[in-house]
């Protein structure tokens, strides 16, 4: 009852506890709404009679009431599409399975729009009344049989009524507001998506940044740049581009598969690997010629000026990576997933020496402000004494025996030369760093790569070369049939606009002239 009043801001009283729950709290509530199955009684849409419903079912002093969810919005949506987003995830994944689902939307001074969800336990039979929260059934073997035990009975245990608890649940629901919220954001026309999954099950590997410690993180608060601070910004902007780049591959792998299956597809092309990508790019602006035909001289010599920019930029590129074909643009992305796969187990290697390093000056600071006292500690035979010292110093010698443990396991010995480790530590972070231009580099060429990548899309598979019995016909045929196809599309809805607007004027007229006509008869 009382996480119930909590969410949303009602003031409820508990049977169960004899006292008003208070939901007073700092959070505005922008929302509250409870979300029924068929079989529920009307009256649990009233909250305090539903919760207090659940708390009477409940026996046992030790039952949970209800399952509780904290779900973040995407800030990208409007307050009513955020709202009408978790509804529709609330009845779709848990109402829709037969819970009753209380939530409301939260948002604070901050702009952190989140949901309460409260879910009921039982679900309720035909009749509207709370269903068992568990069942037993019999235990079989693996042929089907029951087994019975010594005693000649046979064995029994027990499962959830309707499967709610199974914790296999939770990455249901998980991928479930994953979809719908990439659903939500692509109808909103934004470009953001999320993933439920962890980095790890994600395979992205990010770049660690290095501690600053004090004094460079209160220069770096007062504006005044630091080695460390310059790094951890280049590690972020490395972060970026890595993740970037992977996603264009991936995003292109899947692109090149699609063009060879529109080629292969295509009426007497045998092999798309060698298809002429020149011949489509000419294409492409051929049509954007064609669709300028109706705009003035001005508009066309501009954009016209535009396109030519773009497409020598275009062919510059093509040229300077001798891609003439399908093949040619797959051995390019072959050589960039090497050249990337190549740069990140380097950079791997780099940063886990980099974190060893700074584990040992760690390590060893350690051993050498809190190693006398362990000597102490252990210089001490009386038991007594031994284990007063050790409760006065429990922490400094668990952490000079942590340090100990850390340099045996890196096979470090005693004592450490910090300069040059310090030294290496620097020219692996530097190492680090100059992977930052080559990045760079391979963002513009999959940038590049994605605009030539949009021109093919258009014009493909309507200006392929086609074949027929006598002869072939040429790109510019087709751009030619392609944009006289678009006139004629747009001919036929003019012509249908006018002969609506023309049939609306007739029976206006007519409506006018019936009119006129009953007038002069009442008048007669």
């Amino acid at each position: 009852m009382g996480a119930a009043a909590y969410q949303s801001g009602d003031r409820l009283y508990s049977e169960y506890e004899h006292e008003w729950k208070s939901g007073d709290h700092l959070e505005r509530i922008v929302h509250k709404e409870i979300l029924l199955p068929p079989n529920a009684p009307e009256k649990y849409r009233d909250r305090a009679t539903l919760w207090n419903a659940v708390d009477d079912v409940e026996t046992k002093a030790t039952a949970q009431t209800a399952r509780r969810i904290i779900i973040a919005l995407p800030k990208e949506l409007t307050r009513d599409q955020n709202i009408d987003l978790i509804r529709n995830y609330c009845q779709t994944s848990f109402v829709d399975r037969g819970m009753i689902a209380d939530f409301a939307v939260h948002d604070d001074k901050e702009g952190n729009p989140h949901a309460h969800v409260l879910l009921t336990m039982r679900s309720l039979n035909e009749q509207g009344k709370w269903n068992p929260k568990t069942r037993t059934e019999f235990v079989l073997d693996k042929n089907g049989e029951r087994i019975q035990t010594a005693n000649g009975k046979y064995k029994r245990r027990c499962v959830s009524w309707d499967g709610w608890n199974d914790r296999g649940n939770c990455e249901i629901w998980r991928h479930e507001w994953e979809a719908m919220q990439n659903a939500a954001l692509e109808q909103a026309g934004r470009a953001e998506r999320v993933d439920m999954r962890s980095y790890e099950r994600q395979g992205i590997e990010l770049v660690p940044t290095v501690h600053l410690g004090p004094a460079a993180t209160a220069m770096e608060r007062k504006g005044i740049r630091t080695d460390l601070g310059d790094h951890n910004r280049a590690v972020k902007i490395i972060n970026s581009l890595f993740a970037a780049i992977k996603r264009a591959l991936k995003t292109f792998a899947e692109w090149l598969r699609e063009i060879n299956e529109v080629i292969s597809d295509h009426e007497k092309i045998d092999d798309p690997s060698s298809f002429p990508l020149y011949e489509v790019l000419f294409a492409y602006y051929d049509l954007r010629k064609k669709e300028r035909w109706h705009w003035n001289i001005y508009a066309q010599n501009k954009t016209g000026a535009r396109d030519l920019q773009t497409l020598s930029r275009t062919i510059i590129f093509l040229k300077e990576h001798n891609i003439n074909t399908i093949n040619d643009l797959a051995v390019l992305m072959t050589k960039t997933s090497d050249r990337i796969g190549e740069l990140n187990a380097a950079k791997k290697t780099k940063e886990q020496r980099i974190r060893d390093i700074d584990a040992i000056l760690e390590a060893d600071k350690t051993i050498r402000e809190f190693g006398p006292i362990l000597e102490k500690y252990n210089g001490i035979f009386f038991k007594d004494a031994k284990e007063k010292y050790r409760q006065k110093h429990t922490d400094e010698i668990e952490k000079v025996k942590t340090a100990q443990r850390l340099l045996y396991k890196l096979k470090v010995t005693l004592p450490i030369n910090k300069k040059a480790l310090k030294a290496e530590s620097s020219r692996l972070r530097g190492e680090v760093e100059s992977m930052l231009p080559e990045l760079e580099t391979v963002k513009a060429e999959m940038d590049q790569l994605k605009i030539f990548r949009s021109q093919v899309r258009k014009v493909l598979p309507e200006a392929l070369t086609v074949k027929y019995e006598d002869g072939k016909k040429s790109f510019q045929d087709m751009s030619e049939e392609i944009h006289n196809k678009d006139e004629l599309r747009k001919l036929m809805e003019e012509s249908a606009e006018r002969a609506i607007r023309h049939a609306e004027e007739q029976r206006h007229i007519q409506q006018e002239q019936r009119y006129r006509q009953q007038k002069q008869i009442g008048a007669l």
